[in-house]
């Protein structure tokens, strides 16, 4: 019996086809029974032949005849094939299939194997039948794998999160994902608290539960349901997954990894050595938890090295997403040592992985860090900003987000019951929403998400920071009250320890504004000590890409608090950055101006350091000044230049005096000549005043004191200034305000105190209660009028009580800026009359360090006994201030 063409076309047309999906490492399977329009069935795997539990369908065609109708762009060059049918039949089935279906046209004699997704956008109608276009481009070859993958994944349903809170539990995923979810996303495993505490507790579920940070509630588990296994579990437990609960609940409670690192040891792979049988592996989902786990937590702590040695330890037999988990984490410990080509690679290659898993909502958590990670670090025109939203927007960072809403509004109720029994919410902390915001942290550094991960660890830190300072206050005053204290003493105890791990995690991971805030009040209103302890951590901590910015926004703000020897080392490292910075920059691969964030942390380790470093940055400056002949007024070389210690640059006086007459920068000339005449160069000294005197405004910003002065220059000044304010007057009321730069009230008001008899005081007043002036441009005035009450003009000071008899707003300047200025010029105003209203007020002010008390101690009230003691109290808490208060030509009030 003889067979028909047909059959041997179509036969050895399918061979070739499973031929082809072979080649991809798939797993083909010819439909040789039941065969209704599906000729195989595809099982789908990935590159590193794992089975995606992914099944598709496919329909071959092959013969000359299928090839008929071909269809050209307007080059004529073909783009593919039309394949049509005059009954619907076929069609539907494969639309409405459970499966994704493809067609696939094997050419028999160039022997490729071409195919379409059949989906109901793709038929087309004919008007006799239907037919569906298949691209030439769309090859059954291994360039097609990724897009082949995608039509598999489309079969896959994400899963059904609602109303789920009450069933959770281990039994809610399959047995080899508890674990990773109770690590992602606990919420899915944790036990609702409402269900009670009697139930006996899977190992999963109580790792979730500390995942979430229900530390308490475990305790409850023990004491009220039957759990054994809970109360004893230890490193010595018998199930593996009691024993990594043990060692998880150690390093999240009580920040000790060892045991964590002792577990990953144990349960990693390990080669086998010669002679001996290969060693039975570890189940797979086990491993990834420990190594994750414990890069997590090392990495946290700035050991990349072991973290990348762990991760790789994991070996290569990971299941798909507990793969994609591990190269998550390794491309962060990679880009984290600067290796950022490697650490892409790595992430693109975890967002490959799990593509198919759509019905994981961990792997859509770890799809999720590796598309930000990749948006973060490649150029904004290179990544497209709305996939990368769509990749975030996940359950993880939904029940994340919600978990710090939850801890957010605890302390809000706290705050404003702390409020209402009139005691400091500081003192009122809440534990439960600190467990919180730790458990956002860490379910978000577990996933990978390290932007999540350091916004929730900052919002955690800042409650610590208010708690911490408010009880090492309340601790020093019971201390201070009943003993004498003795000359710079300062109280220490655990709260000051607890202010220093804070800040020095916050330098970790990378925190910097919150960082930069807490560590400038600390160090002006105390416990100053944590501060000093956190920089001196800092100094000999390592650089990485994500503590670069906040080790140096350390030194900029507490690099004066660092003792001689690491200033010294702070400072050749920041001389080092500004002369070659390359090296530094390939290593961290830096996302701000290394020179301009260098010079800062520069300036202010500088007072901490020896005269050895400064002269080294006076030899780094006379050697860069020749190459930067036209830098700016504002350039960061000339603020250095004023930080330099006169003591220092003796040896470098005739280097320094021909840089600053032969320098074409009239601000830098003038920066040099102050220098010189710090270390008491009177030719310098008279070639300035000589400046001053012909209005040179550079040089005006280099005298100590209006004092310095002659009349003539004075009178200049004077002129000057006011015409500056008069010019900032018109631009407020023309809604501009040219923040920066000089401060004009301010150097007018204190050249008016030097000089009455040229004084323009209706300027500098027109300036402090013009409603319109920014905040910036009447500060220092109020400033420099606080602080010398008693010299201000009775015209003046008439005026100005006139205007407050409408009340402060009218000092206040442009809504949205800082509004302190205006109560310390009320504060200055006041008569004996109305100084009772306001010692009450003071007490609070005082306690609270607020800048009012400052002013306070310069304005003696007549006629009230004891304000000048509350006001000296008030000034010891805010006089010593760190912050730059504004620049005035120059002058020191």
């Amino acid at each position: 019996m003889r067979g028909s063409e047909q059959e041997q076309t179509g036969g050895a047309g399918v061979s070739r086809v499973i031929a082809d999906f072979t080649d991809l490492g798939w797993g083909p399977s010819e439909n040789d029974r039941h065969d209704l329009g599906i000729d195989l069935f595809l099982q789908v795997r990935d590159e590193r032949r794992f089975d995606r539990i992914i099944l598709m369908a496919a329909q071959v065609k092959s013969g000359p005849s299928y090839f008929d109708a071909p269809t050209s762009d307007e080059q004529g060059n073909c783009t593919g094939w039309w394949y049509a049918e005059s009954d619907a039949r076929h069609f539907e089935d494969w639309v409405q299939h459970a499966l994704p279906h493809l067609l696939v046209m094997h050419d028999a004699t160039t022997r490729i194997s071409y195919w379409a997704h059949v989906t109901k956008e793709a038929v087309q109608s004919t008007g006799n039948g239907f037919k569906i276009h298949v691209p030439i481009h769309q090859k059954v070859e291994l360039s097609n794998r990724d897009a082949l993958e995608e039509v598999a994944a489309s079969a896959k349903q994400q899963p059904v999160l609602q109303g789920t809170s009450f069933a959770a539990g281990a039994k809610a995923v399959a047995p080899g994902r508890a674990l990773r979810h109770a690590l992602l996303t606990p919420r899915l495993i944790a036990p609702h608290r409402n269900t009670g505490f009697e139930r006996t507790l899977a190992p999963e579920e109580a790792i979730a539960l500390v995942t979430q940070g229900r530390i308490q509630d475990l305790q409850w588990y023990v004491k009220k349901g039957s759990n054994p296994h809970l109360a004893e579990a230890d490193s010595r437990s018998h199930l593996w997954e009691w024993r990594f609960f043990s060692a998880y609940r150690d390093a999240v409670v009580d920040s000790d990894i060892q045991p964590l690192l002792d577990l990953a040891r144990a349960t990693c792979p390990t080669p086998p050595t010669p002679g001996t049988r290969k060693p039975k592996p570890e189940q797979a989902h086990r491993i990834a938890a420990i190594v994750v786990t414990g890069a997590v937590f090392l990495t946290a702590t700035e050991r990349l090295a072991e973290a990348e040695a762990l991760l790789k330890a994991a070996g290569e037999d990971l299941l798909p997403i507990d793969q994609a988990w591990a190269l998550m984490h390794r491309a962060i410990v990679v880009s984290e040592q600067g290796d950022l080509d490697t650490s892409r690679r790595l992430a693109a290659e975890a967002q490959r992985t799990v593509a198919l898993d759509l019905d994981d909502v961990t792997a859509a958590a770890i799809g999720a860090s590796a598309a930000d990670f990749l948006f973060r670090t490649s150029g904004l025109e290179e990544e497209d900003l709305g996939a990368t939203m769509t990749a975030v927007d996940t359950a993880a960072s939904w029940w994340r987000s919600q978990t710090v809403a939850w801890a957010l509004e605890d302390h809000e109720e706290k705050a404003f019951r702390a409020w209402g029994e009139c005691e400091d919410p500081g003192t009122w902390p809440s534990d439960e929403a600190q467990n919180r915001l730790l458990s956002a942290w860490l379910s978000a550094s577990l996933a990978g998400t390290r932007g999540p991960a350091a916004a929730a660890l900052a919002q955690h830190a800042r409650y610590e920071v208010i708690q911490h300072e408010a009880s090492w206050r309340n601790d020093a005053a019971a201390e201070l009250s009943v003993q004498d204290p003795q000359p710079g003493q300062v109280p220490a105890g655990p709260h000051a320890r607890g202010l220093e791990d804070t800040l020095d995690e916050l330098r970790r991971y990378g925190c910097t504004k919150t960082l930069q805030t807490a560590v400038q009040r600390l160090w002006a209103a105390g416990p100053a000590s944590p501060v000093q302890a956190a920089v001196q951590r800092s100094v000999t901590a390592p650089w990485t890409h994500t503590n670069a910015p906040t080790k140096l926004a350390l030194l900029r703000y507490a690099g004066d608090l660092l003792p001689t020897e690491l200033a010294d080392q702070a400072g050749r490292h920041c001389l080092t950055l500004l002369e070659d910075p390359e090296p530094f920059a390939q290593r961290v691969r830096p996302t701000f101006s290394i020179d301009h964030y260098a010079h800062r942390a520069l300036w202010r380790v500088l007072p901490a350091a020896t005269d050895a470093v400064h002269a080294e940055t006076a030899d780094m400056l006379l050697r860069i000044l020749p190459d930067r002949p036209g830098e700016s007024a504002g350039t960061d070389l000339i603020k250095l230049a004023a930080h330099l210690r006169p003591s220092a640059v003796a040896a470098f006086s005739d280097q320094l005096r021909a840089a600053a007459t032969g320098h074409t920068n009239p601000s830098m000339s003038a920066a040099l000549l102050g220098v010189l005449i710090a270390s008491g160069d009177s030719t310098a000294e008279a070639e300035l005043l000589r400046r001053t005197e012909a209005g040179d405004i550079d040089a005006i910003g280099e005298v100590r004191s209006p004092a310095d002065l002659s009349p003539i220059a004075g009178q200049r000044v004077i002129d000057l200034a006011a015409t500056h304010c008069r010019q900032q007057l018109e631009d407020a009321h023309q809604n501009s305000w040219g923040l920066g730069g000089w401060d004009w009230a301010h150097l007018l008001a204190l050249c008016n105190f030097f000089f009455p008899e040229y004084a323009r005081w209706d300027s500098v007043i027109d300036i402090v209660l013009d409603p319109q002036v920014a905040q910036e441009h009447k500060a220092g005035a109020v400033r420099a009028l606080t602080t010398r009450a008693d010299q201000l003009p009775a015209p003046a000071a008439t005026r100005l009580r006139a205007a407050f008899e409408t009340g402060l707003p009218t000092i206040r300047g442009v809504p949205g800026l800082a509004e302190d200025a205006g109560e310390d010029l009320a504060l200055m105003v006041v008569d004996g009359e109305g100084a009772e209203l306001l010692l009450e007020a003071f007490e609070v002010l005082a306690d609270s360090c607020h800048p009012c008390a400052g002013a306070l101690f310069f304005f003696v009230v007549e006629g009230v006994t004891g304000v000048e003691e509350r006001a000296l109290l008030g000034r010891r808490k805010t006089g010593a201030a760190p912050f730059d208060l504004g620049e005035a030509g120059g002058f020191a009030e």
